[in-house]
């Protein structure tokens, strides 16, 4: 499909997250005339990228219309979310749906021998799909290579994208798990109903991402927010941050402040369903990080505009358990004139960062030029 322009990208990117779609909804949602429409289509429904499916009445007009879809079959991608442990992988389809699941340990952190558990687990999940995306606790530079992860040990400089490519044979994407997860948000997940929300999440560190404008705001490092100091007179976090976010909200933090209230170990699970018997102790240590989570909100917030909030990750049941004090953390932090934040929490699944890499490889591949020219060119 030659001189490609924008607007033809927009109708089918706007079909790939939000359809099937009548095609009223989709002129009114890009600002296209009917006409303007048809002629745009045209060449995506001509070169397999759309199909019209089963005619249905137009809410808005009341008019029959054939919904316009992606052709969904001829795509398959695999993400993979790698850990200093193990690796969790997933087979989607192009709107990021998970189809399949595995997971395997890692046999070594040396990069070669993550680039082989990363391929043993894209055959495993049948074979070479049409993109791979690697996710990590880590920053990459957009290019495929590794410039630090603390989980692996690894020395900047790693092209793990080229080593995987060398086992799969395909395009593969490799980002900061926040990243990958803030991509797939964006496009498959609260960014289909809402054009700027804030992404949080809670494990062994504080991870951020932001959408402004239906479009995803890289940032330095999505794992910087964790050091925004939130109590002055709090512990310090693993790299000597008195207060930080990453010192009073993460698991390790919780567990800490559980391990001192009980006077022993305590696991996550244990303390979260103290904390809903209301038990005082486990009631403390939830209420005062949720707050000190609040706090955190409110600054990004404050400072970004937005009001929709994902909250994602191991810990992300803490703005659950502790979501009065969160909230009153949130209204006692924001001029009392600002709109109400409003929270989405997603559950806890390991599954999840590497759908959030999938989703990444989906971006990837539908913001290039092989979508677009039709499944054969694609494959």
């Amino acid at each position: 499909m030659p001189d490609l322009d924008d607007s033809v990208r927009q109708v089918a990117v706007h079909v790939l997250r939000h359809g099937p779609a009548p095609r009223g909804a989709v002129a009114r949602a890009l600002g296209l005339s009917a006409g303007s429409l048809t002629r745009l289509g045209k060449p995506l429904l001509d070169a397999g990228v759309l199909v019209e499916t089963t005619p249905v009445t137009d809410p808005a007009t009341r008019r029959p219309t054939r919904p316009l879809d992606v052709v969904l079959d001829p795509h398959r991608f695999v993400g993979v979310s790698v850990t200093g442990t193990g690796a969790w992988a997933v087979a989607t389809d192009l709107r990021a749906q998970v189809r399949r699941r595995a997971h395997r340990p890692l046999t070594g952190t040396a990069p070669a021998q993550v680039a082989a558990a990363v391929a043993g687990l894209v055959e495993e999940l049948g074979g070479p799909p049409t993109g791979v995306g690697v996710a990590l606790a880590g920053v990459a530079d957009g290019a495929g290579r590794v410039l630090q992860a603390d989980a692996l040990d690894w020395r900047p400089g790693v092209d793990l994208a080229a080593l995987v490519a060398a086992h799969t044979g395909g395009p593969v994407v490799v980002d900061d798990d926040v990243a990958c997860l803030a991509a797939t948000e964006h496009w498959f997940g609260l960014g289909r109903e809402q054009p700027a929300f804030a992404l949080l999440t809670l494990d062994t560190r504080v991870g951020y991402g932001l959408v402004v404008g239906d479009a995803v705001v890289r940032t330095a490092g999505p794992q910087l927010v964790g050091h925004l100091p939130i109590e002055p007179g709090g512990p310090r976090c693993p790299q000597g941050h008195r207060g930080c976010a990453g010192a009073l909200v993460t698991v390790p933090a919780l567990l800490a402040a559980a391990h001192v209230a009980y006077g022993r170990p305590v696991t996550w699970r244990d303390l979260l369903v103290d904390a809903v018997d209301r038990v005082d102790r486990a009631r403390r240590v939830v209420d005062d990080a949720a707050a000190h989570l609040g706090r955190l909100v409110a600054l990004v917030s404050g400072t970004t505009g937005v009001v929709q909030v994902v909250v994602d990750g191991e810990g992300a049941d803490l703005a659950v358990v502790g979501y009065e004090s969160l909230q009153a953390a949130v209204d006692e932090h924001r001029d009392p004139r600002s709109p109400a934040v409003e929270f989405t929490v997603r559950d806890p699944d390991p599954y999840a960062w590497a759908r959030g890499a999938a989703g990444a490889a989906v971006v990837e591949f539908a913001s290039g030029p092989r979508w677009l020219a039709g499944p054969e060119a694609a494959h």
